[in-house]
């Protein structure tokens, strides 16, 4: 960043870090490749995280005397992430995004927690993350509908390190339901296998 600042290098190539917290009052130009890659990530907050790096992409160019231009590629220039950075509208893209959540029962307006298993062995992967899918089903907030399990299921990065990954996902609108259900997991992971991993991640930031 030194040299850019110092105008020997006019242009710079990078990943997302540098979008975040530099101060070049000389780059006029930003330029956004693929960005609908950020969305196409199955995550539900993708379309969160694909606004926030745009408005921090396009707060890099113009920030000195000479104005400032953006250029976004992407398949899709109606999608309200990109729609709304475009005319950097926090409001309204909280709005919107707030009113999709609302309607699918997600974080913010509900609590949540993962589930992650994995082994060496795809088999003991997925067998224990559906002992413990099993368990959370028979527990009397998911038969009462207070908790809804969802999975198992592949993690979408399905294979790390030589280790297969599974997952199941627990929602709930209320604390209460949620915690008692997840101690009946806990209980049921401290008596899986040892060659078996598992973790409960609750209101989890990454999905991945």
């Amino acid at each position: 960043m030194a040299r850019v600042r110092a105008r020997e290098v006019d242009i710079l190539v990078g990943t997302q870090m540098v979008t975040k917290g530099h101060d070049l009052p000389n780059v006029t130009l930003v330029g956004v490749v693929n960005a609908d890659a950020a969305l196409s990530i199955p995550d539900f907050r993708a379309s969160e995280r694909a606004f926030q790096l745009l408005v921090q992409v396009a707060g890099r160019a113009g920030r000195g005397d000479a104005p400032g231009r953006v250029i976004v590629q992407t398949w899709d220039p109606t999608h309200p992430a990109i729609a709304f950075a475009a005319l950097h509208d926090v409001d309204g893209f909280l709005e919107r995004e707030l009113t999709d959540r609302r309607e699918l029962g997600y974080p913010p307006l509900s609590r949540s927690a993962l589930v992650r298993v994995d082994a060496i062995d795809e088999s003991d992967a997925r067998q224990a993350c559906e002992r413990l899918a099993q368990v959370a089903r028979g527990c009397e907030a998911a038969l009462t509908g207070k908790v809804l399990v969802q999975g198992p299921a592949p993690a979408p990065i399905a294979r790390v390190r030589n280790r297969w990954r599974f997952r199941v996902m627990l929602r709930s609108a209320d604390r209460a339901p949620l915690r008692a259900t997840l101690t009946a997991v806990e209980r049921a992971r401290e008596s899986l296998a040892r060659t078996v991993r598992a973790s409960i991640d609750v209101d989890p930031v990454q999905l991945l």
